[in-house]
């Protein structure tokens, strides 16, 4: 992973995590607030109801002319009873100063309920009852939040990491694909245009002409005319070009194409056998011309040297079938795939029948492949849906 990548990497996940810890954060305060009110309305009416069983407890002491026994172990928290000047009678607070000015007063480590009795019992005027589980219950929740946000912390960056590595990998391959490309380009323009250079001086030497210097300028201007045919397809054919429907003989088309791979075939040792039939079909003429420019240049390509390439058209179906290396099942299913090869010795962009397919696609060309391992390979196209005769 290089620095760039590191540097994408590196400001997805802090984006994605500081953006997540954000909204976690602010669901755990909205959660934070809603319980601390839910533990004190809950607290409150423990308190209230303490203070009703002690008020009880004093009522029929009266009502029986009892004499009050204080239990404190008989209420849940601390209670404290108090004459007419507030000074304790009874008490089990924990914490014995009592505001009374207030009816319920909270502290960080208590709150505190005061009752004053409408009619004094046995002498008590005021009831105050304590609880002191309210603030352990509020730390005890910060403590469980801060430990549910750590670990949101940590599960959020992970996350974040897979999913910008998930993101990142199609990036990476196209832009793997693309290097690739570019120094497949300078390969595949640079050996013609040497091959170009050397035989203008080997001419300028000789100072006559020379059939095979001649020969080895035209197949180099060829091979730079189809580098330029496939990088001219990736350029424009995805930006929307109008296409011109004619209609269109195919195979004076084909024969052209044959004519213009010829001399590059003989540079092989290929022959190139052809069957050819009258057929017009309609469609662009440049999509014509790239199906078998391609179709006959994978031929030419992976075919192997002195070996022989079939041409035939006949009831609607152009059939090209090479002597070439063949592909096996595994190779079959990604063949059509952009930029894959199927051998890096054979040099190319990995286009062409990624463009056969693309145009077979486009016109509803039924395009099928047979192919064996080191025996070759057969692409046959059914023109059926844009054939107009034959």
């Amino acid at each position: 992973m290089n620095s760039s990548e590191k540097k994408a990497l590196f400001r997805f996940v802090s984006i994605y995590t500081l953006s997540s810890i954000i909204l976690v954060a602010i669901i755990a305060y909205l959660y934070y607030n809603k319980e601390i009110a839910r533990q004190k309305s809950m607290c409150k009416i423990d308190l209230q109801n303490c203070t009703i069983k002690v008020e009880s407890t004093l009522l029929k002491a009266k009502l029986y002319d009892k004499p009050y026994r204080f239990d404190p172990k008989a209420y849940r928290g601390g209670v404290g009873l108090f004459d007419k000047d507030k000074n304790p009678l009874f008490s089990s607070l924990v914490y014995s100063k009592v505001d009374f000015r207030h009816m319920m007063s909270k502290k960080p480590a208590h709150i505190h309920l005061v009752k004053k009795l409408d009619k004094p019992l046995l002498g008590v005027h005021y009831i105050v009852t304590e609880d002191t589980s309210m603030p352990v219950g509020k730390k005890q929740l910060l403590t469980l939040i801060l430990f549910v946000i750590c670990f949101a912390l940590i599960f959020i960056a992970f996350i974040g990491y897979l999913l910008s590595k998930l993101l990142l990998k199609p990036v990476k391959e196209k832009i793997h694909q693309l290097d690739k490309f570019i120094k497949d380009s300078a390969h595949e323009i640079n050996t013609p245009i040497a091959s170009l250079l050397m035989s203008v001086s080997a001419l300028k030497k000789k100072g006559t002409l020379d059939n095979k210097i001649l020969n080895h300028i035209f197949i180099s201007s060829k091979q730079i005319s189809d580098v330029y045919n496939s990088l001219s397809h990736l350029a424009f054919d995805d930006i929307g070009v109008e296409k011109v429907y004619t209609e269109i003989n195919f195979k004076a088309i084909v024969e052209k194409s044959i004519e213009f791979y010829t001399e590059i075939a003989k540079a092989k040792q290929i022959h190139i056998a052809t069957d050819l039939q009258d057929m017009t079909i309609m469609i662009d003429k440049d999509d014509a011309k790239k199906l078998i420019n391609n179709l006959l240049s994978n031929a030419v390509k992976y075919n192997k040297v002195g070996k022989n390439i079939t041409i035939t058209l006949e009831n609607s179906i152009l059939k090209v079938k090479d002597e070439g290396i063949g592909m096996d099942q595994s190779q079959k299913r990604v063949v059509l795939k952009r930029y894959h090869r199927a051998t890096e010795l054979q040099g190319g962009f990995g286009i062409g029948l990624d463009i056969v397919n693309s145009i077979c696609q486009r016109y509803h060309i039924l395009l099928d492949i047979k192919s064996k391992k080191h025996l070759g390979s057969t692409f046959s196209l059914d023109f059926s849906a844009i054939v107009l005769k034959t």
